[in-house]
């Protein structure tokens, strides 16, 4: 997104508080006429820009705004403290706007009344579901095509659709027959319905894969009939457990104009009432179900908790009994309870054939029946419980809108798959003859043994397979009477050829008699041929054995000669490959799978060769490759590599021993476990690792995960390739996606002048994506809508092509998919951006408009992060920007490395792009060993060491410092004990001083166990430490709400029945779900303008903090302007809902607002990719237009109107 331009700049911050400016109450009608004089802009005691006082008074309705000269003395000495007081501030011009009439007398009770209004037909459909009961089930259900309805009274008859507002949903498909559904049912208060399609019904040879809207489920018109009377359809909602999948099939959803039915998804409920963490999820299924995945984490987890705990470890397990994991038989024992539902049928649809569904009918149409019954005996238990946990209208009505997600796509969709997977296989082709020459060329190492000196292959299976023949017996030779044989030894062998020879009449001259026929010379010999024929037909004799496994054998079927099994999977691949680590060979170890040698090593030199009966290391080759590694890369040599072990043998003496175990014993760990512990076990046991790590074997110039050196590589030690989940995991394979980075720095690459290698690891760098991903790319259901089908608006385009194919995609969205709330879908809200070399990465400009559309969107800028910030400062002294995050997040500036990320980046001497993975990573609640793992993984030549000291540095500065609050046990303890403790200005205390405070108080006291001496913990010191003690009150509160709708977190994380545990996924719930917060104000708003302004458009999708409209082409500027005024009435929310009643121009408005007719992150993308390198040119996509505020009010002249 381009930056906003007309700032100007303003250096100070200004310790006087702002004068209340002079309004009536909030409540008073807005004035007719609005002042126009802008005068001095508004800006707050810090020097921070806020709202045109145009703006204010429309929405805050003329509130006043009021600090504290406290507050402000506070909020100055903050940022002084962390030097930002005093650094420049950037204002833009004021945004004179008049903004449509808002509803009720805050924005608080607009979005309310707006939000009921939206939800309230669908409210209303839904408890008819709620109350009534159902009628019985059919006897038997009809083999017909289309629907039928089964009235109570037992009759059945045809009709086009279900035409209640109000029912339950299930669909089912066969799988072996492609994406058509098969069959369906229905449950309203009044009657059951079933659907069965022609494909069912009539057997055919093929049928297309074209699908239409024809092959699909009407729910609004008949089924043959033109939709072009939908503005007649009203308002109906639809239940369904995993909806999204059964809205895949309704026909009236693919139309781009929409229509007015909604869909109420139970799994998404659940989750918003009762879901589970992932880590939860897997300790759930072994508590529950005794699944073996589970056990090891189980364990480690009761472990934990043990620790942490006085009496039993399994009251912090009351969460198993309040939630279950998402699919409908679990669900339903949790909310409903009684027998079991059975599943078995299910597996006839995805196993089955068309012919195994026919002659199951009724059993499988009871099947989806009595799952129509669970989900409705679900959904009665689950809405009360929703409403009551979300009980902001707001949250309902943006859930119903981000269930119809929509995706435009064209011809351009199958032209890319083909191009994409064309490109895959060429590629595929071309790595596995790069692969196949590597092979055959290791092979040629055999001739005089030369692999014992190769630093990679000298320990695969070079045994050869020995040539066995047939045995000969040797046949007597007969020779003639006189004793003369005439033949020669090539001709002895053939009695019958030599007795025709010599019955010839004529006496033979001197030279006939010596001479053999030439022809007769090349019999004889073809015929001692057969001596050599072997004894069985052999497996490439004479080959390595390794070589051998590479090349299918001659009986198989679709043999090809050479080694053309090869693949990146195979073990011996990254071998052949030369991989090297930083200029060290990569290596494979049964127990601690792949890493890389490095030389030097002496403690394990044979004293003689002889000693091994093992192929022998060829260490000093590898050394050799490391000094020419140094050398190409600049690099200083390392010290005599002979030498090295003469320094790493040298041992601590006793007094710098103790020293080190003295500083050990000072260490702090995680304070609460340190208050509680009473023995010194913890201690004693990093002491053992401590001696254990001094006396082991280790190289001075390369430090990394390692060494292992149970791996016994004679002059060489064995480190580990780094793991993303951890250095206590294994790789299993150096081509994994994580470490692709490594293969783009160069880090991992194949070894100098192996130019087979290089070129097999490019390619599997530019198939990654495409061989993750095509299968649910290919996979996804593209309907195509006929010239009838489509709005005359794209019919009567200029740009409209009769022989092209418009038709949509519907992302199967769940709209709850966490248990933050976060929506979630496998391939579109995890697609990245394209890259020019990954195949296939241009997917997401594969959404196409039809002519005469447009789509507009835009990306919250730095959504979170503001989120975050705004509760800190609410919370800190209620002014924006008055918190060291709070001011970079809104003034600081990239330029002058003011902003978050680049204050970050220069705390721990990291990039400013993984500055931004560490700081969303700490929002969100991940704690220092994060940051360590992190930082390793971003460079893997730091020591575990360094890495934890880099983390610690960085969470000093940013989190902060634990500080505590003592309980009144604590504080009566401190007057009874005498003891002097350092305190804050708000009285919190350290950590040395709560764990002296133990030690004096189980020292004197009778008392068995710990004293109760912390009430709270706070953070101090750092620049987040307001933020981030809000964030964890709200999370250790006894119900969590969001802060500005109030929705509850899951009861499966609540106190009450987690303790103090998962506190990292509530800390990350608190942010997160105020993002889903944000998201459905935004729908609502939007929804709203739309409507009253009568923007065609509808809403497309949302990927995270970005989203997108499908809007006419004439439209798209009012649209634009609505995503505006959208993002300036959120924003206020929240800032109304924490008691700001004003909020920074800085963050009211989007910094652009795309308008595009495909969709990508930037509307100047040309999306170049291996599979695409003409670039958006190839598919006749021009470049988009991206404004701002100012453009959009200057084309639209801030009005809304139509023109």
């Amino acid at each position: 997104m381009r930056r906003l331009p007309w700032r100007r700049s303003v250096r100070g911050c200004s310790p006087q508080p702002q004068r209340c400016p002079s309004s009536s109450s909030a409540s008073r009608p807005l004035p007719q006429e609005l002042s126009q004089n802008t005068g001095q802009r508004r800006m707050n005691p810090l020097n921070i820009q806020m709202l045109s006082r145009t703006l204010h008074e429309q929405i805050f309705r003329g509130a006043q705004v009021c600090y504290s000269a406290a507050d402000v003395q506070r909020s100055v000495e903050h940022l002084q403290r962390h030097d930002l007081c005093g650094k420049e501030t950037s204002t833009l011009p004021d945004v004179d706007l008049r903004l449509p009439r808002m509803y009720g007398d805050n924005i608080d009770e607009h979005f309310r009344l707006l939000a009921q209004k939206q939800s309230l037909p669908y409210l209303e459909a839904a408890n008819e579901l709620l109350r009534c009961e159902l009628p019985p089930l059919p006897a038997q259900w009809a083999w017909q095509l289309g629907w039928t309805r089964y009235s109570p009274d037992g009759r059945a008859e045809p009709v086009d659709f279900p035409e209640e507002r109000a029912m339950v949903l299930d669909v089912e498909v066969c799988v072996a027959d492609g994406h058509c559904p098969t069959l369906a049912v229905v449950v309203s208060p009044n009657a059951w319905y079933s659907w069965c399609s022609r494909r069912l019904l009539e057997q055919r040879y093929s049928w297309s894969s074209h699908l239409t809207l024809a092959d699909l489920i009407p729910m609004e018109s008949p089924a043959g009939a033109s939709c072009a009377g939908k503005e007649d359809w009203r308002e109906r909602v639809v239940v369904g457990h995993n909806v999204a999948f059964d809205r895949a099939f309704i026909k009236e959803q693919y139309l781009i104009q929409g229509s007015k039915m909604r869909f109420l998804d139970t799994m998404s409920m659940h989750m918003a009432i009762s879901g589970l963490t992932g880590f939860q999820r897997s300790l759930w299924m072994a508590a529950k179900h005794g699944k073996r995945k589970g056990m090891q984490q189980v364990k480690e987890h009761m472990k934990k908790t043990r620790s942490k705990t006085e009496g039993p470890a399994m009251t912090l397990w009351d969460w198993v009994h309040v939630s279950s994991i998402n699919n409908l038989v679990d669900v339903h024992a949790l909310y409903v309870g009684g027998e079991p539902l059975e599943k078995e049928a299910r597996e006839i649809f995805v196993k089955g054939t068309m012919a195994d569904i026919r002659s199951n009918f009724q059993d499988l149409m009871s099947y989806c029946a009595r799952d129509v019954q669970a989900t409705h005996e679900v959904f009665q238990e689950q809405l009360p419980l929703f409403m009551e946990r979300c009980p902001h209208p707001v949250t309902f009505a943006g859930m119903l809108e981000m269930g119809v997600s929509y995706l435009p796509v064209n011809g351009n969709w199958k032209r890319y798959l083909d191009d994409a997977q064309g490109v895959y296989e060429e590629l595929q082709k071309e790595m596995k003859k790069s692969l196949m020459n590597l092979a055959n060329d290791a092979c040629q190492l055999l001739h005089e043994h030369r692999y014992k000196d190769d630093p990679w292959l000298w320990d695969l299976e070079w045994d050869t397979q020995e040539f066995k023949q047939k045995k000969n017996p040797k046949k007597k030779k007969k020779k003639d009477e006189d004793g003369n044989s005439q033949v020669s030894l090539a001709a002895t062998g053939a009695e019958g050829s030599a007795q025709e020879w010599q019955e010839d009449p004529g006496p033979p001259g001197e030279d006939e008699e010596l001479k053999v026929p030439a022809s007769l010379l090349c019999l004889e010999r073809l015929k001692e041929t057969v001596a050599l024929q072997p004894k069985r037909l052999q497996h490439l004799p004479g080959h390595p054995g390794w070589y051998r496994k590479l090349c299918p054998r001659l009986e198989e079927a679709g043999w090809v000669p050479g080694p053309s099994l090869i693949s990146l999977q195979m073990r011996v691949t990254p071998k052949l490959m030369r991989l090297a680590w930083d200029g060290f060979p990569l290596h494979y170890s049964d127990k601690h799978g792949w890493g890389y040698l490095v030389p030097g090593r002496q403690d394990n030199l044979p004293a003689t060769p002889s000693e091994i009966d093992e192929p022998s290391c060829p260490y000093r080759v590898i050394e050799s490759l490391y000094k020419q590694y140094c050398l190409e890369k600049g690099k200083e040599q390392p010290p005599g590599l002979e030498a090295a072990m003469e320094d790493e043998l040298l041992v601590m003496d006793g007094s710098t021993m103790w020293q080190k175990v003295e500083e050990l014993s000072r260490v702090e760990v995680d304070a609460e476990e340190k208050m509680g512990r009473v023995d010194q076990s913890l201690v004693q046991e990093e002491v053992d690792e401590l001696c254990d790590r001094l006396e082991m074997s280790q190289p001075l110039y390369h430090h990394g995960n390692g060494p292992y050196n149970d791996v016994n590589i004679p002059g060489c030690w064995f480190f580990k390739l780094p793991h993303k989940d951890g250095n206590e995991n294994n790789v299993g394979s150096p081509f994994a996606k994580d470490f692709l980075p490594q293969m783009e720095d160069g880090t991992l690459r194949a070894a100098v002048g192996r130019t087979h290698g290089t070129r097999a690891l490019e390619i599997n760098k530019m198939i990654s994506f495409w061989r993750n991903a095509h299968k649910r790319i290919s996979s996804q259901i593209v309907v195509w809508l006929k010239k009838g089908e489509l709005p005359r608006v794209v019919t009567r385009h200029p740009d409209y092509n009769e022989e092209d194919n418009y038709g949509a995609i519907l992302p199967q969205v769940v709209t709850a998919g966490t248990i933050t709330r976060r929506a979630v879908e496998p391939t579109w809200l995890t697609a990245s951006n394209a890259r020019a070399d990954r195949v296939g990465s241009e997917l997401k400009a594969m959404v196409q408009v039809p002519p005469g559309y447009s789509l507009v969107g835009a990306d919250v800028d730095s959504q979170e992060l503001w989120i975050a910030a705004v509760l800190g400062e609410a919370h800190f002294a209620g002014m924006h920007g008055c918190t060291a995050f709070g001011w970079m997040t809104l003034q600081g500036k990239k330029s002058n490395a003011t902003d978050l990320h680049s204050k970050t980046a220069a705390t721990v001497g990291i990039s400013r792009e993984h500055a931004k993975v560490f700081n969303y990573g700490r929002i969100y609640g991940a704690g220092q060993p994060f940051a360590e793992r992190l930082l390793m993984q971003f460079n893997h030549r730091l020591t575990q060491q360094q890495a934890r000291e880099k983390a610690q540095q960085m969470y000093a500065v940013t989190k902060g410092i634990r500080r505590f609050h003592l309980s009144e046990e604590g504080e009566w303890l401190v007057r009874q004990l005498d003891l002097a403790v350092d305190r804050a200005e708000d009285g919190s205390v350290s950590a040395q001083d709560v764990q002296r405070l133990q030690r004096e108080a189980m020292k004197r006291s009778r008392k068995r166990g710990k004293w109760n001496v912390v009430g709270h913990r706070v953070w101090a010191g750092g620049t987040e430490s307001e933020m981030f003690n809000k964030l964890e009150s709200i999370a250790l509160s006894p119900t969590p709400q969001t802060p500005v709708l109030g929705c509850h977190i899951s009861r499966a994380l609540e106190p009450a029945v987690v303790k103090g545990e998962f506190l990292t996924s509530r800390v990350n719930w608190v942010v997160q779900s105020s993002a889903v917060d944000y998201l459905h104000l935004m729908l609502v708003a939007m929804k709203w303008l739309f409507e009253e302004f009568d923007i065609k458009g509808r809403f497309c999708i949302s990927i995270h903090d970005e989203v997108r409209y499908l809007v006419q082409q004439q439209d798209r500027y009012r649209a634009a302007l609505a995503l505006q005024i959208t993002n300036l009435l959120t924003r206020c929310m929240f800032a109304y809902k924490l008691g700001l009643q004003d909020l920074p121009q800085s963050v009211a408005f989007f910094s652009a607002v795309d308008i595009d007719q495909c969709l990508r992150k930037e509307v100047t993308m040309n999306c170049v990719t291996p599979s695409n390198p003409m670039g958006m040119e190839k598919y006749g996509i021009p470049q988009g237009e991206a404004l701002d505020i100012y453009q959009i009010i200057e084309i639209t002249k801030g009005s809304l109107e139509k023109k």
